[in-house]
């Protein structure tokens, strides 16, 4: 390094770490919370930038020296990083590298190096976070070199309506995808869209992951019930490829409800035990399942709930003459979401309160109908929400009781604890003026609203179906007919 480039970088060091500084000896308590969180997410992007630069000097230092050395450096005093995690960003530094030129070859002229330098640039904008950068490179790696490496022609829109076919570098088409898909994502939600591109170009990847598929394992299977200290305790040995799929399910089923922030009147404080335990009843309540064929995709049927109530002209509930065998009197807000959530039977009293006819209501959605809002929706409606279509219900926006139609346009898939949120009044949803279902998250403080969120679009879905589409076109094995096209 020359002197002037030496004096350069000591200067914006002492001018970083001054600023650091005034930051950790501001007097916050005078901020109101407009200014505490703008403080806090430029903080955070900042922070991401620091990284971005600690990145590039890493590369600096493995262009004098080897992989091992630069690890070292970072596993010893004062940065103290594992190895493991040096490892990590020795593998960052290189794949985010932006001045690689390619040499027409396989691999280009340094192999992977540069194959994330779109992700790179993201990180350096302060966009998204070392994490996602790591949670790429791991995925990268994962992914066969015949489907990362080299060409593939592409279809590409120039202007509306002309679709011209151009050669594309593979890692080019995954960079970008990583870069715009994945990287503005929760690290949940990136990991898990690159779950499914991973699955889609290598389906038997999680067979190859079992440790023990032995018939033994498989013998010794078994499920018991024991009463204890007043409650039910059961006890499961699953065998490895059942354990996969349960572990899979409940884990999906248990995260913390987001729509109960740490900020929120109510925060979730259940614990992970909690959270696991509800998250499997509410697998086995809604007897969530797969579909049988890719045209029926099954929302969860519900449990069978009668009703004590009047009936209105319209053939509703009166929801304030509400009451639930084995329960009592329940308030209109419940007999609401019990109206929209289970198979309800309705028994209609006579004067001195015997039940004198029972009426199954008729307000479920129809095949077709489910198919179509499956296919609309494609899953829980609520933001950052991965639930499938098959795990979900289906919710009328106005509330059956309350007159609201059995269609299309009154129908919306959520979850079970997206649904719950909904009827305890934390989550609103509503039909978009396109006609798309979009929801928002509403806090509260001592009971009052405050501060709704944004009406947002659950975009996951579409990030799935993005990762399935670039998988297909990596996988092509034949050129296509350009000629044909044309």
């Amino acid at each position: 390094m020359t002197p002037t480039a030496q004096h350069a970088a000591q200067d914006a060091l002492t001018r970083l770490t001054a600023a650091l500084d005034d930051m950790l000896t501001l007097p916050t308590g005078t901020l109101d919370r407009d200014d505490i969180d703008h403080a806090v997410r430029s903080a955070y992007a900042l922070g991401n930038r620091l990284d971005a630069v600690k990145l590039r000097l890493v590369r600096a230092a493995l262009d004098r020296t080897t992989d091992g050395t630069v690890t070292d450096l970072l596993a010893t005093t004062p940065v103290n990083l594992s190895r493991p995690q040096a490892r990590k960003d020795v593998a960052a530094a290189r794949h985010t590298d932006p001045d690689v030129p390619w040499d027409q070859g396989i691999g280009g002229l340094r192999g992977d190096r540069g194959s994330l330098a779109r992700l790179g640039a993201q990180l350096t904008t302060g966009n998204t976070t070392l994490a996602h950068v790591h949670s790429a490179v791991t995925a990268l790696r994962s992914i066969p070199t015949t489907l990362r490496r080299g060409t593939i022609d592409v279809e590409v829109e120039m202007a509306p309506g002309e679709l011209v076919w151009t050669t594309k570098r593979r890692s080019d088409l995954l960079d970008g995808f990583l870069a715009t898909v994945t990287a503005t994502q929760p690290l949940a939600t990136s990991t898990e869209v690159l779950g499914e591109l991973l699955t889609r170009l290598d389906p038997d990847r999680v067979d190859r992951g079992y440790r023990d598929l032995e018939p033994d394992t498989t013998s010794r299977r078994a499920l018991t019930f024991t009463r204890h200290h007043g409650m039910l305790r059961m006890s499961v040995d699953l065998d490895e490829h059942a354990g996969v799929i349960v572990r899979a399910a409940v884990d999906a089923a248990s995260r913390p409800d987001p729509t109960n922030g740490a900020d929120s009147a109510e925060p979730d404080t259940r614990s992970t035990m909690q959270r696991r335990h509800d998250g499997l009843v509410e697998l086995v309540t809604t007897g969530a399942h797969h579909p049988a064929n890719a045209t029926d995709p099954v929302v969860a049927h519900k449990a069978t709930v009668v009703l004590r109530a009047t009936l209105n002209d319209t053939g509703t509930v009166n929801v304030g003459t509400a009451s639930v065998d084995g329960h009592g009197p329940v308030s209109a807000a419940t007999a609401r979401a019990v109206t929209c959530d289970a198979d309800v039977s309705v028994a209609v009293p006579d004067r001195l309160g015997r039940p004198r006819s029972l009426h199954t209501l008729d307000r479920h959605a129809t095949p077709a109908q489910r198919l179509l809002v499956a296919e609309r929706d494609r899953g829980c409606t609520a933001p950052g929400c991965g639930a499938p279509a098959w795990a979900c219900h289906y919710h009328h926006v106005i509330h059956w009781a309350d007159g609201g139609p059995t269609s299309i346009e009154n129908l919306i898939l959520l979850c079970g604890r997206h649904h719950r949120a909904l009827h305890a009044g934390r989550l609103e949803a509503r039909f978009g003026e396109d006609g798309l279902p979009e929801t928002r998250t509403l806090h509260r403080h001592l009971g009052r609203l405050a501060d709704p969120g944004p009406w947002t679009r659950n975009d996951h879905p579409g990030l799935l179906q993005a990762a399935r589409e670039l998988a297909a076109t990596l996988q092509r094995d034949d050129p296509p007919d350009h000629s044909a096209a044309a």
